[in-house]
């Protein structure tokens, strides 16, 4: 089973309602990091993945329909935690020449779709992301895709376990994937 086809299972999960209390918390979480992004606090953007962490971009291809989903099983990347707080430190470097100075950006999070795990407690999201970057006021870029999560309690927060970004670009035109989804 691919990465992509495992994903499938979140949406045969029971859904949490827009009125409920838990997809205000997940929605407010979800903004919350966002603006942690924006204002370039990164390292209060990282406090918020379990140690356990599986952060992945799969490189997604243009096929006919009936030959998939369009996604490989290789990544732009596939971080863990140790690897995402080696690019959080490097991003608080002068080394990080990529993005000296750094870039701005906005993410945008909408369509949130939350289901509930009744035997893992986990919640798995599932949100349309665009992100905007700004480098040198002569670089603009933009990211578009969607986002799947899992999500773990964590006293009245929520700390994410696995991330799945799936862009909708075949081709990444940036210099650099130095932004964060």
């Amino acid at each position: 089973m691919t990465a992509v086809e495992d994903l499938r299972e979140d949406e045969t999960l029971p859904a949490l309602l827009p009125n409920s209390d838990t997809y205000g918390r997940v929605a407010e979480f979800l903004h919350h990091e966002a603006e942690l992004l924006d204002s370039y606090r990164l390292v209060d953007w990282l406090a918020l993945f379990s140690e356990d962490v599986v952060y992945r971009m799969p490189v997604r291809t243009t096929q006919f329909l009936v030959d998939g989903e369009g996604f490989h099983e290789f990544d732009f990347f596939a971080d863990d935690h140790q690897t995402l707080l080696t690019r959080v430190r490097r991003l608080e470097t002068e080394f990080a020449w990529a993005e000296t100075p750094p870039s701005r950006t906005r993410h945008f999070v909408s369509n949130l779709r939350l289901t509930h795990d009744p035997e893992s407690g986990e919640l798995a999201t599932r949100v349309n992301f665009l992100i905007t970057r700004t480098r040198q006021d002569m670089d603009y870029q933009m990211f578009t895709g969607v986002r799947h999560d899992r999500l773990v309690p964590d006293g009245d927060g929520f700390r994410i376990r696995r991330r799945m970004i799936l862009v909708d670009q075949t081709v990444i035109t940036a210099t650099n994937l130095s932004v964060l989804f």
